[in-house]
């Protein structure tokens, strides 16, 4: 059991390092993006009722795409886009039997309606950018953390954004 428990945190610590390298091609998908859904998926009972409010951030994150020159439309009327792009945000618990700290996976991707090469009638929804996962740990100060580390990955997506639509 305890093996199990190593290799996952080993996995988790791995994880953003292996994430961020994948990520650093698929920049190129962000080429010509003008217009971006956000969709906060629901967060934990405990992180929301320690004040981290899913509104607030979405709104939050809006505000950021806005001031990086992004056109901010809703889940509605982005399905209606070419791709359908939306930043998709999610925190996870991290929970195991033997793991008696509270911890959390803090990830933002980008999801785009893609299709199938080998058979273009099949589209889909992927993850064509995907920022690096940050992990949080119970502490006073949780939900600003869990909140910085998303807003370091909505950072980093706006570095990408505009180092591929700056040319």
């Amino acid at each position: 059991m305890r093996l199990r428990v190593f290799m996952l945190l080993g996995l988790t610590l791995c994880w953003p390092t292996v994430g961020f390298g994948f990520t650093a091609d698929k920049r190129d998908t962000l080429r010509g993006l003008k217009e971006i859904s956000v969709l906060v998926e629901y967060l934990p009972d405990d992180v929301e009722r320690e004040g981290l409010s899913r509104e607030h951030l979405q709104r939050d994150i809006e505000v950021r795409l806005r001031q990086a020159g992004l056109h901010v439309l809703s889940i509605s009327e982005v399905a209606n886009l070419p791709g359908a792009p939306y930043l998709y945000v999610a925190v996870y618990p991290i929970i195991g039997p033997s793991i008696n700290v509270n911890t959390y996976a803090v990830a933002l991707t980008l999801k785009q309606l893609v299709q199938l090469s080998r058979n273009p009638s099949t589209e889909l929804f992927a993850t064509t950018w995907e920022g690096p996962i940050h992990l949080s740990s119970l502490s006073d100060s949780r939900v600003l953390d869990i909140r910085s580390r998303i807003f370091d990955a909505v950072g980093r997506f706006i570095v990408d954004y505009r180092d591929v639509n700056s040319k």
